[in-house]
């Protein structure tokens, strides 16, 4: 499990026990959302792409076959139902390619929402979107500053073939809008060392008032494999940020940078003490991947496991995870928190004790089955994502597994499908 996807997993969860999920939409459900569409009632056709677009961004209802009528929607008077329902062919994805003329045509829509959602629903085509590179890069310069965050933050989507966006995402970079240069930097990122040359642009941003860019700076620092003569330094002075987010997605980037950024480990020691116990958590990672000093770092994450905070104990299981065998002296720990009050550190902790110890298996398969039972589609997929992880050794969850193949939630079919695979020894065929 990626970082993201853990933080993601406890947001979703509340932080707290999961709750009962909406059911998703059946075939009926479909056909009358679909037939609301052509409403006379311009309320009722709103209400009807609203919860299109919600259902196809949950993954909790199949439109694939609905493409054409919703392709017709594009053409409503009403503007919210344009946006809508152009958005809603973004998360239906590359089933919905043939859409993608239609919704290049929004991104000239004399309404901005709706231009900011067509730009945004192209990124979630994905390659098959790259024919309208060239258009989305041309609304870096639109009026609208929602829509030039959209179109950068669908460039980015859109992958390794829009590539061609990274002189003007270095543009945006000095945007006066907040959630420009933050996207902009975000997609950055994205493209990793084919924008290796953007480093010297985004350094300066570590200083941006903005906390959320400073942070997203520091993380694409750290995934575009910037030059550490100028990273280094500049994300070591960072760590004296006064927000706690932006000092710990820093100590995050300069991990990555392992043993080049050997001259931040006396100022990510000092932050092994920090006021915040989700910004101690990083630096310890941090210490681990440039220094490996287990020692040193070990009771950092240990404490982790059992603080308060959620996201902190969901932060020390992953790190754990990631260390793998050499936190062995943790164990105990991750064992303890297989009986975490909140079902989603329960599953963390799972994953990491069999990536600690392969020979924990047997404890840690009950908890992810259990996951796999949640009423949460999100802590279903990543309780999947764990078991295939685990592979052949898991075996003995494939019958609560089987049935999730065919959920409601497009993700959790994906992820269960993929574990199966990779548990009966079929993944890559």
């Amino acid at each position: 499990m990626t970082r993201t996807a853990c933080a993601l997993l406890l947001l979703t969860l509340g932080l707290a026990a999961a709750a009962p999920q909406a059911s998703g939409a059946d075939e009926a459900d479909i056909k009358a959302l679909l037939a609301n569409l052509r409403n006379p009632d311009a309320a009722d056709r709103r209400k009807a792409a609203e919860a299109i677009s919600d259902l196809c961004k949950t993954g909790d209802g199949d439109f694939a076959a609905a493409v054409p009528a919703l392709v017709e929607a594009l053409k409503d008077r009403d503007a919210i139902v344009r946006g809508e329902i152009a958005e809603a062919l973004g998360f239906i994805g590359p089933d919905a390619k043939s859409a993608i003329p239609a919704v290049r045509t929004l991104l000239r829509d004399p309404i901005p929402e709706v231009r900011a959602k067509a730009a945004f629903a192209l990124g979630g085509f994905g390659d098959t979107a790259k024919a309208a590179v060239p258009d989305l890069i041309a609304l870096f310069k639109d009026r609208d500053e929602q829509v030039r965050a959209s179109a950068a933050a669908g460039v980015g989507e859109v992958g390794p073939a829009a590539k061609g966006a990274i002189p003007g995402l270095v543009g945006l970079l000095k945007d006066s809008d907040p959630e420009v240069r933050l996207n902009a930097a975000a997609t950055l990122g994205v493209f990793g060392a084919d924008a290796k040359s953007a480093d010297r642009a985004l350094a300066p941003l570590l200083k941006d008032r903005d906390e959320g860019v400073r942070g997203q700076v520091a993380e694409t620092l750290g995934k575009l494999g910037a030059d550490p003569k100028l990273a280094v330094p500049a994300l070591t002075a960072a760590l004296a940020d006064k927000h706690p987010g932006v000092r710990g997605d820093v100590a995050h980037a300069l991990a990555t940078f392992k043993d080049k950024a050997k001259s931040a480990v006396p100022a990510l020691t000092k932050m092994l003490k920090d006021a915040d116990h989700g910004v101690r958590v990083h630096a310890a990672e941090a210490v681990y991947e440039i220094d490996g000093n287990i020692k040193l770092v070990l009771p950092v994450l240990i404490e982790g496991l059992k603080h308060e905070d959620p996201f902190v104990r969901g932060d020390a299981a992953h790190t754990l995870g990631e260390i793998g065998p050499p936190a062995k002296d943790a164990l105990p720990a991750l064992r303890a928190a297989l009986r975490d009050e909140n079902p989603g550190i329960r599953v963390h902790a799972a994953e990491a004790l069999v990536k600690v110890d392969r020979a924990a298996v047997k404890d840690a398969l009950p908890v992810l089955v259990e996951g796999l039972k949640s009423t949460d589609k999100m802590l279903r997929a990543e309780a999947a994502e764990a078991l295939g992880g685990i592979g052949p050794d898991a075996r003995d969850a494939i019958p609560a597994l089987t049935p999730l193949a065919k959920d409601r939630n497009k993700d959790v079919r994906r992820s269960a499908s993929e574990a199966l695979r990779r548990i009966e020894g079929k993944a890559g065929r």
